[in-house]
Parts: C-alpha cells; structure tokens; sequence
C-alpha cells in the first residue's frame, strides 16, 4: 500500500534528475508535434476570431464575431443538424457493433475471415468511398438504392438530393400529403439519414474489430459459473458481458461523439446544392465562412464555438455515462 500524508497527498519516491531528463527526451518529440499541431493552432484560432480576418489581418473587434454568432441562424441550424448527425449514428454503431461482436466470437471458423471483411470500410480512403456511395444513392431509378426501394414497391426517392425530413417522406408514402411543417423541422433529411447510413457503414466495423478484443478479453469462468447457477444467455450477456465491455463502450462513445462533431470529408462529398441547408453540419458552415466568404475571423470564432462545446460535451458525458462503467475491483 502507498503510503500518504495528513493532507491526502501521495508520498511518491523522487525520481533521479538524470532519470527524468531521459523520461523527458522521450516524450518531447511528442509534445513538440502536440503543441505545434494541436495547441498552438487553437490559440492561433482564437487569436484570429478577436480580429476582422480575410485576406490579411484587419482591425481588432474584440468579440463582435461571437456577438454576431449569437444571432446567426446558421449557426443554430449547424448545431441542430449536427446533433441529428450523432444521434443517428452514435447508438446505432453501438448497438450493432455490438451484436456483430458477440455473433463473431460465438463462430468457430472463419472469426479472422470476417474480422477482415467487417473492417475493410474503415480502411478504405474515405473519400474513395464516399465518391462510390453518392452513386449508389444516386436519385436515378437505376441508382441500387432505388432499385432495392422499387423491389418492396416503393417509390423512387431522391436520396442525398432530398430536402424533406425522412418521417415526411414516409408519412408521403403511406398517403398522407399534407403533414405539421414541425416533422421537417424536428427530424433529419433523408439526404442526412443517407450520410448516417454512410456512416454507420463505415464505422461498425471499427467498433466491432475493438469490442472483440475487449469480448475475447473477459475471463471464461464467468460464463462457466453463471451456467452452472442457471443463467441463460440474455441474463449473462446482461450481468457479464456487458458491465465486462462497458469501459470499451464508453471509450467508443466518446470517440464517436468527438468524431460526429468534426466530421467534414465524407459529409463535404455527399451533400447536394438542394439539401445543403438540411445536411450541412457546423463543420462544413465553418469551412464554407473561409472558402466561400472569405471571412476568416467568423469562421475561427465558430470554430472555438465548436471546440468548446465538444469540450462541454465530453466533460458531461465523462461525468455522467462514466459514472455507469464498470471498471472491476
């Protein structure tokens, strides 16, 4: 047991000088990319969003940029359909991934086959794939999505091009023509559950590769013990299996939310000039306030904007979800 003092502090051994000069040579090349490439450029941001920034720098304004983000509905609109972009995808990769891990590691042959094929998408560039599956959600009836549409009898859908909610243009398909104008405003585009499916697709695999090491990790003498005491397999999945995962649940989660928040690559290829008001998440608004209006100083106090709130949402679910895991004795 280490030993502590009165005041709850740790009463550590001193490590030598010459032992932590040599710990501190190792680590320096990494915390010299780490401040070059990671924190320099956010203060560099922040430095830039307190001035009128395009071409070159202009006058001081201090905070008139976030004032002005303030009433910007753009912003608003990014927001919102960036929360729709991770909850569409973040629960859904969770539950599959899950299920396909725990399928995969019941098989007896073949387990390294589909491990391979599970984790292909997640390798392939993906910019690459992107550019392949605006194709097959192409709104042409010859399009794979809309023949696999038309095969069940369905109408043709315009996919990645379509501006209406995805719950309207399934109240259109039942029949009803007329519906509130909050279902558009309240549920995602098809042409955003276009890009979840996209997503989805791309990362389960990730996630399934990740929670199979974490399965293969759990003791087997568990299962053994609580199929001597009458478990079946739902109540040790349950009790076992899950509260055994839940560290790499969480770890997956974080890194999926963080993710969802910056995505760009994919969403940049796949949105439509018809559906960009309803696809275009704060990372894309950011990148179209440099590149298309010029103005530096927006788009790097939106983009702060975007860093805090990543940061705001990891610290609660840190403190919220990681209370939840199970991290054993």
């Amino acid at each position: 047991m280490i030993p502590r003092l009165a005041a709850g502090r740790t009463c550590l051994k001193k490590i030598p000088l010459k032992e932590q000069a040599i710990a501190w040579g190792f680590l320096s090349p990494a915390l010299l990319i780490l401040l070059v490439f990671g924190i320099w450029p956010i203060i560099y941001a922040l430095y830039i969003s307190l001035h009128r920034w395009r071409i070159k720098q202009e006058a001081f304004i201090g905070v008139g940029h976030y004032v002005r983000a303030l009433d910007d509905p753009t912003l608003y609109n990014g927001f919102k359909i960036t929360a729709f972009y991770a909850l569409g995808t973040i629960p859904a990769e969770l539950v599959l991934s899950t299920g396909l891990a725990c399928l995969l590691f019941n098989i007896l042959r073949g387990k390294g086959f589909f491990r391979v094929i599970f984790f292909l998408p997640y390798i392939t560039p993906i910019i690459a794939s992107a550019v392949v599956f605006r194709t097959l959600f192409s709104p042409h009836p010859s399009s794979m999505a809309n023949r696999f549409w038309s095969f069940w009898g369905l109408d043709n859908q315009r996919w990645l091009f379509e501006n209406k909610s995805a719950v309207a243009v399934l109240l259109k398909g039942i029949g009803m023509s007329t519906y509130p104008a909050w279902v558009d405003a309240c549920f995602p585009s098809l042409a955003l559950v276009s890009v979840i499916l996209y997503n989805i697709w791309v990362y389960v695999g990730y996630d399934t590769v990740i929670l199979l090491a974490a399965l293969s990790a759990i003791p087997s003498h568990y299962y053994e013990a609580a199929e001597m005491d009458g478990a079946n397999p739902w109540q040790s999945f349950r009790h076992i299996t899950l509260p055994l995962i839940s560290p790499t649940l969480f770890f997956l989660s974080t890194v999926a939310l963080i993710g969802t928040f910056k995505a760009f690559n994919h969403i940049y290829i796949l949105r439509t000039p018809g559906a960009r008001d309803t696809i275009d998440v704060l990372s894309v608004v950011i990148f179209d306030q440099i590149f298309q209006n010029h103005n530096a100083g927006y788009a790097a106090a939106l983009a702060i904007i975007l860093f805090i709130a990543i940061l705001v949402l990891t610290l609660v679910q840190n403190r919220i979800v990681g209370r939840r895991v199970f991290y054993g004795d």
